[in-house]
């Protein structure tokens, strides 16, 4: 409907008073009437055969903004403007988006707001279709349960194929995109997935594993070396181990007065909301 409305809208069919939407002379003109209800008081209403209109076939071919394409998968518009920035389809200009040549020749197009002047881009239909966007969603997708265990499985040590890798050196074998982050890293599970895709695509420099100076407390899961800041992250499936050697770490840089970030399964979950804010407060700004 939102759509529908606003399409209407730039063909001057309808307009926009007082909150409400009102017809024009031409959407009188194409049959546009008002109906009242009691259930939802006045509307406007349209006869059946409108669908046929020739400006409805333009608006199945209509392009996509970027937050209904990132809507399709779950990606937060900002997540989505830097996946396309990533692939070189458009780049960053002040607060908006500018569209480059290869991103023209993949049928984007770059737009302008009204009222700020910020540019913008949007996208054909068939955009998803793109291998290269397909092969950048597949990495930047949450990995299954089934899929993660079965690659733990299959690099176990003793494994058939383990010593079929040894022998051959066969890299390649071994490589699952879906397990793979888009900037090489290979995560533990979901969750580390989706912070290092995160932090890679918003263009924050950030280690994986990263070893403390006191070896006995492990690595942390994360290390962001502009504000030396500890990111811990907890997921569905820890043990006791590794819950207690966080814990551990947790205690150490309190002690140490370190920063850190312990981030919860449910943050992770909404990282386009609750990462900005967080980094803000150790002076890192992603948008």
């Amino acid at each position: 409907a939102k759509i529908v409305f606003n399409f209407l809208l730039q063909k001057l069919w309808i307009d926009r008073t007082d909150n409400h939407w009102r017809l024009t002379g031409k959407g009188e003109f194409e049959g546009g009437e008002y109906i009242t209800s009691k259930k939802y008081g006045e509307y406007i209403g349209w006869p059946t055969e409108i669908v046929d209109h020739a400006i409805f076939h333009e608006l199945l071919e209509l392009p996509l903004t970027v937050g209904t394409l990132g809507a399709q998968y779950h990606i937060g518009p900002h997540r989505f403007n830097a996946l396309l920035a990533e692939l070189g389809w458009q780049k960053r200009f002040h607060k908006g988006w500018t569209i480059t040549p290869r991103g023209k020749r993949y049928g984007g197009i770059e737009k302008e707001d009204a009222e700020s002047g910020v540019p913008y881009t949007i996208w054909s239909r068939d955009i998803s279709d793109n291998p290269a966007l397909k092969r950048a969603l597949q990495q930047v997708g949450f990995i299954s349960d089934q899929k993660e265990s079965k690659q733990r499985a299959n690099s176990a040590p003793g494994t058939e194929r383990d010593k079929k890798n040894q022998q051959t050196l066969d890299f390649t074998e071994k490589l699952e995109l879906p397990h793979f982050s888009r900037d090489g890293h290979c995560p533990n599970n979901k969750e580390h997935h989706q912070v290092c895709n995160w932090l890679y695509l918003m263009e924050v420099v950030h280690a994986y594993q990263w070893l403390l100076q006191d070896e006995k407390l492990g690595a942390c899961d994360f290390y962001l070396p502009s504000a030396h800041l500890h990111i811990e992250c907890w997921h569905e499936k820890e043990n006791a181990k590794a819950m207690s050697q966080k814990l551990a770490r947790i205690e150490f840089y309190q002690q140490e007065n370190m920063a850190y970030l312990d981030l919860t399964a449910k943050q992770i979950e909404s990282l386009d909301s609750v990462m900005p804010k967080l980094l803000l407060k150790h002076g890192i700004t992603v948008y």
